[in-house]
């Protein structure tokens, strides 16, 4: 009993289609912020989508802390340097929760124009040589610089101590951390970008509470992560007076075509088809100052975008007659940090800001990161006997958004409710087509028919889909099974014996492929080099599930709802008027999922089924799968919600296959 030869047996290429896909659905929602943009010509109108910005950046973060004020902020060292004093700095954000950072203070008195660095995903951080070049070179110009260490980074690791499906979280700086922590966030409806901004928020309180700086001269200034964090800071709090984001802002689209991934809190959930693009966060930064620092050769942002979304957001710049206030520096080089761009960006710093003109004085010396460290032993876990991980703040979160979700008790569920909210979240953009199966082959195999097909589900884009049918010979089944294999079709010839039985027990069983999965996955997507020993956190599902984000949509949806559409399959091929499901791994929760969706339903056995999503967003060493990367399932269609609502219908749910 086989599966498929490639490109199902020579009938259709399907080695790109959900990757080209997802690009179709971005490409015809790319006017979508370009025509938003056009549309303001008044300071009005500017204001106005200032707040949308602001306020959907809210609700996609899951809301943020209302209060930016750190709970505590201390010292913990200090030590004179050559035109600056060095200082190391802990700043409590939350309770238990340490921010690590480092405070580069100018020779001299009075007051000083000032400069939050925040960092991207170098696994140093606020340690890296390249961004202690960049502090002490502002530093030396008159700048006081707060540089902080992101959640998972620097002292602030996180994953030391676990393994998850047998790999450390860890590697590739902060972009594992991030990804691990930043799944848990999307389960519960939120993005891990409400810590990281709170944390900003608290580290820009801390620095302009010192008696040295002028609170009306301050900069935020990051690369890659950290110029993202710069305009989420800048878009939320007014104190920032002029931002440089560095190897950060391109045009989706353009990213998208790049096929490098989405880190977790830049993957903002339907940002693209809102039109909540990058030129639409610039331009709600307007009037204050801004400086974007693009790479020539940058192929997380390309250059092409950049230029496209400064030109569209200084013409909101111009309903304040402040186009002048937009610069654009392109460095000729790849993604790099900001020191890279220091003789336009940190010219511009001087000219907007500061106190002298920019003079380029050579390379500063670094030192040695232990000499950067805040804390005894370099790591806020040893430094506090009552620190708290990140895990414990979005598990602390969840159950305080969602105080029944873990209680253990049954929900209370209305199955039809269930199933509306299902179809809405995972099938109402769905352009359902007409099946047209196509069969590629017919044998027989131990007295059992088998015949491989495959069909569309969606077009325009295109959704193929695959199966290989099992049936007995002039059998009228009551209710076939669908059987989703966590390999799918890949999975043959190795499980005939379990496929033939299902297919003498139900009548016929058909082994099924959503899209991405067994014959019609996706080719793999190629990661960078330095994520090679991500253990799989990083692979083509990640890129794919991260992109469905942000389309406002989901991976685990495009399955789920295939499924729906085999089950149609299956009972118009069969005459049944009932299916059954059978899932393995993924394909439990696929098959659980897409019971609580279709009315004819019979049984569904979800083997091996894993931890709910509640549990998934709150367990310290949850597994991670990129595949079941969903947004806001805790609240209301958890498992235990499935589970209660296929009870309440009275379709028998195998245990024994749990």
């Amino acid at each position: 009993m086989d599966g498929f030869a490639p490109a199902l047996d020579g009938h259709f290429d399907v080695a790109d289609q959900v990757s080209r896909s997802l690009l179709a659905r971005a490409e015809a929602h790319a006017s979508r912020s370009r025509d938003r943009l056009a549309a303001i010509d008044s300071p009005e109108d500017a204001d106005a989508h200032r707040e949308w910005v602001r306020s959907t950046l809210a609700d996609r973060f899951g809301g943020l802390p209302d209060d930016p004020e750190p709970r505590s902020v201390e010292t913990t060292g200090r030590r004179e340097r050559d035109g600056y004093t060095l200082e190391t700095v802990v700043i409590e954000t939350l309770l238990g929760f340490h921010v690590t950072a480092n405070c580069y203070v100018p020779d001299g008195d009075g007051l000083h124009p000032a400069v939050l660095f925040l960092c991207g995903h170098a696994e140093p951080a606020k340690a890296d040589p390249a961004n202690q070049r960049a502090c002490v070179t502002l530093a030396r110009h008159g700048f006081v610089v707060l540089t902080v260490d992101p959640v998972g980074q620097g002292e602030r690791r996180q994953y030391r101590d676990i393994e998850v499906d047998g790999a450390a979280v860890s590697g590739g700086g902060g972009t594992f951390p991030h990804a691990y922590a930043g799944q848990k966030c999307f389960y519960a409806g939120a993005n891990l970008a409400r810590y990281v901004v709170h944390d900003d928020r608290c580290a820009l309180t801390a620095l302009l509470d010192r008696d040295d700086v002028d609170a009306d001269r301050v900069a935020a200034v990051g690369t890659s992560g950290g110029g993202t964090q710069s305009m989420y800071l800048a878009v939320f709090d007014e104190r920032v007076d002029a931002v440089a984001p560095c190897c950060a802002v391109s045009e989706r689209y353009e990213q998208l075509k790049t096929g490098n991934r989405t880190h977790a809190e830049q993957a903002i959930t339907g940002s693209v088809p809102a039109g909540l693009d990058h030129d639409a966060v610039l331009a709600a930064l307007a009037p204050r100052p801004v400086c974007v620092g693009a790479a020539a050769s940058d192929h997380y942002f390309p250059v092409e975008g950049a230029r496209a979304a400064v030109e569209r957001a200084r013409r909101v710049y111009d309903a304040y007659d402040a186009a002048d206030r937009v610069d654009l520096a392109v460095a000729d080089a790849g993604h790099c940090p900001v020191y890279e761009f220091r003789e336009d960006v940190f010219a511009w710093l001087c000219d907007r800001l500061g106190d002298v003109d920019y003079d380029p004085d050579g390379h500063p010396e670094t030192v040695d990161p232990a000499d950067l460290h805040c804390t005894p032993e370099g790591n806020v876990l040893d430094a506090y006997d009552d620190e708290r991980t990140i895990d414990a703040i979005i598990a602390e979160s969840v159950d305080d958004r969602h105080p029944d979700a873990g209680s253990g008790r049954t929900p209370d569920v209305d199955p039809e409710r269930l199933r509306r909210r299902l179809d809405e979240q995972f099938c109402a953009d769905r352009d359902d087509c007409d099946l047209h199966p196509r069969y590629v082959g017919r044998s027989e195999d131990d007295g059992l028919d088998v015949a491989r097909v495959w069909f569309r589900t969606e077009r325009d884009p295109d959704a193929v889909v695959a199966g290989v049918l099992v049936s007995v010979p002039d059998a009228s089944p009551d209710a076939p099974a669908v059987v989703l294999y966590e390999d799918g079709t890949g999975a043959l010839p190795g499980r005939g014996d379990d496929v033939a039985a299902l297919a003498r027990e139900h009548g016929a069983a058909l082994v099924f492929d959503p899209r991405g999965v067994g014959a019609v996955e996706n080719r793999e997507i190629p990661v960078p080099n330095w994520a090679s020993d991500a253990g799989g956190t990083f692979d083509t599902e990640f890129k794919l599930a991260n992109d469905a984000l942000l389309l406002g949509d989901s991976l685990f949806g495009m399955r789920v709802s295939d499924v729906r559409r085999a089950a149609t399959f299956l009972r118009e091929v069969t005459g049944a008027d009932r299916v059954s499901l059978v899932g393995e791994g993924t394909g439990a929760y696929h098959a659980l999922y897409a019971a609580a969706l279709l009315r004819d339903v019979d049984s569904v056995a979800p083997r091996g089924l894993g931890p709910s999503f509640y549990e998934r967003a709150t367990e310290r060493e949850a597994p991670f799968d990129p595949a079941l990367t969903v947004f806001d399932v805790v609240e209301n269609c958890d498992v235990p919600h499935v589970l209660a609502a296929l009870d309440r219908r009275d379709v028998a749910v195998d245990a024994s296959a749990r």
